[in-house]
């Protein structure tokens, strides 16, 4: 029992909410669903990557800082016709409860995008993207803990890369 425990240590550090951990259990095996998890392992090599880049290029800087917060980062779509409406529901009730905070919404056409985050002041934790789109749900969630400088770096510099 305590191999298992320290292997789940590092787990349990930037752990994902209950109720994410509970949808993906569900949906991410079924046939139709998409399912994409990536460890923190790349993110790192890109931090890395990020670090040998130009000693004045800020926005590599920030990349670099802002992939090396990164400990997870998984994607699943869910086609609505799969899906239980009172599970995604719950999701989102859940969310509240585990004071995840709205971050904003975006509604364009048939979809709608709410982004979600735990954390205040100057840093954001676990960010959580839910989209609802004509025929799926898609729910993204980054683990890990982001600056809000770095953010804001990016947001201020979204221009540049065009």
């Amino acid at each position: 029992t305590l191999l298992v425990a320290i292997a789940l240590l590092p787990a349990l550090a930037f752990s994902q909410s209950k109720s994410i951990a509970e949808f993906h259990a569900k949906y991410r095996s079924m046939e139709k669903t998409t399912f994409v998890d990536i460890s923190g392992s790349l993110f790192n090599f890109a931090s890395t990557v990020a670090k040998y880049s130009d000693d004045d290029d800020e926005e590599a800087k920030a990349a670099g800082r802002v992939l090396s917060a990164i400990k997870a980062m998984q994607v699943l779509e869910v086609p609505y016709r799969v899906l239980d409406k009172i599970d995604l529901s719950n999701l989102k009730s859940s969310l509240s409860k585990e004071k995840y905070e709205s971050l904003m919404t975006v509604k364009e056409d048939d979809s709608n995008i709410n982004i979600m985050a735990q954390g205040s002041g100057s840093e954001l934790e676990n960010i959580t993207l839910l989209i609802d789109d004509d025929d799926s749900f898609v729910l993204v969630t980054v683990q890990g803990t982001l600056s809000m400088e770095d953010i804001s770096y990016f947001a201020r510099h979204q221009n540049d890369w065009h």
